[in-house]
């Protein structure tokens, strides 16, 4: 079996629904961590997303989706989302949003009462090999 080549991480900070119109909770209101094409950084094909790091509003709840389409549904939104048995599989040219079921506030922000939404993303890619 081949092992992985590490790509290190990626992270992103939220912005309100307001901008990008793709909160299936809020739509214009929620929260939204968003990871376009160029936040990946690569320039490999394809790669892997094997562990995610959420950190948002405690009591919320998290959509997942790859290209606009809902992928997955974490019901704490302030957790890691972990499966290295089953990551996240990617192309360089699909973007990734996290939408938050609370409604975008304005700073200033803490660490108890209102959270500015954080995502990082672990990512990997197979190597080659026999």
């Amino acid at each position: 079996m081949a092992g992985y080549q590490e790509l290190g991480s990626v992270t992103q900070t939220g912005v309100s629904d307001a901008q990008a119109q793709v909160n299936p909770f809020l739509l214009g209101t929620g929260w939204d961590v968003i990871f376009t094409p160029v936040a990946w950084a690569t320039d490999l094909t394809n790669f892997e997303v094997y562990q995610i790091s959420l950190d948002g509003p405690i009591g919320s709840s998290v959509w997942m989706l790859i290209n606009r389409q809902p992928w997955n549904y974490v019901g704490q939104g302030w957790l890691n989302y972990n499966d290295p048995i089953q990551p996240v599989q990617l192309r360089q040219t699909d973007e990734v949003e996290f939408c938050w079921n609370v409604a975008a506030v304005n700073g200033p922000y803490n660490r108890t009462s209102n959270i500015l939404p954080t995502v990082t993303c672990w990512l990997r890619a197979p190597m080659a090999g026999p």
